[in-house]
């Protein structure tokens, strides 16, 4: 199928090392993703070389998925890496890169992803998820 990118920016209302403190754990991302819901298995600290486990729950069933932080430059940046990616996904690598902005941060998520699902299926999708966390995160920074 190829690589294909799917980006999406969230400003949010607080300074850079309140967001950074915030996405520098795992733990987080469960508290921002209703869909799929996200259980943390494994350490969940956002820190080079860490291997982080989850089970994702999708409607009384649920998959694994495993990715390693292979990057971090605190305050700007981590890049995580799927290792154990659930059928379709064949490929993810997610920066999140944050900028400040006067009193807010620019949140700026880049996922490249290969799939065995064509790229109309999987956007809408990824756009979906994302949406949702922006509305998680700006509740959760209010």
């Amino acid at each position: 199928m190829g690589l294909f990118a799917f980006t999406y920016k969230t400003v949010i209302d607080a300074p850079i090392e309140a967001v950074w403190t915030f996405f520098s754990t795992a733990e987080n991302l469960a508290k921002i993703t209703s869909f799929p819901r996200v259980t943390i298995l494994s350490n969940p600290e956002t820190v080079e070389g860490n291997t982080i486990k989850m089970k994702l729950h999708f409607a009384g069933l649920y998959v694994n998925w495993t990715s390693k932080v292979t990057y971090v430059q605190a305050p700007n940046c981590f890049i995580d890496k799927g290792v154990k990616l659930p059928f379709p996904i064949t490929e993810w690598r997610h920066t999140h890169s944050f900028t400040e902005n006067g009193s807010r941060t620019i949140m700026e998520d880049i996922v490249m992803f290969n799939a065995h699902l064509p790229t109309f299926v999987t956007r809408p999708i990824l756009k979906a998820m994302f949406q949702g966390r922006e509305l998680a995160i700006k509740h959760e920074f209010k």
